[in-house]
């Protein structure tokens, strides 16, 4: 499974009647490029009847951490020395996660939480607020 950004733009009708255009991004989890557009589609037809899609890319997103009563999205880097065992070096691993949160003091607990007990060192370098909308998990539907 892969996790890919999509980014439209669209006209939108403001409180005051005016027109503007508006540009959002969205990310989902697809098996391909086409199944993540037929996705979008899918949930986006009744909210958003028509737009344009100006991107659709694959992320480098290790895993997404979803709490539906935040509005936000960041991007949380961790990092990780590994033991390559036949080499015999050391290699730095970067993860880059999305954690849905209110800000980014919330986004570092919660990632602290998610990664207590694990077996290596970790540290977190980066968090960066996104422009991220939504998420949209895989179904099979």
């Amino acid at each position: 499974m892969n996790y890919f950004q999509c980014k439209i733009s669209y006209l939108s009708q403001n409180d005051d009647g005016s027109i503007s255009k508006k540009t959002e991004e969205y990310i989902l989890n697809a098996l391909s490029f086409i199944e993540a557009e037929t996705k979008l589609q899918e949930y986006l037809e009744e909210l958003i009847p028509e737009y344009n899609l100006l991107s659709c890319k694959k992320t480098n997103l290790s895993d997404v951490v979803i709490d539906e009563s935040k509005d936000n999205f960041f991007k949380t880097k961790v990092s990780y020395i590994s033991f390559d065992e036949d080499s015999g070096k050391q290699k730095k691993i970067n993860e880059v996660f999305l954690v849905q949160a209110d800000s980014l003091k919330e986004t570092l607990s919660k990632m602290e939480a998610r990664l207590v007990g694990s077996i290596v060192d970790w540290e977190i370098p980066n968090i960066t607020k996104t422009n991220i909308v939504e998420f949209f998990q895989y179904s099979e539907n």
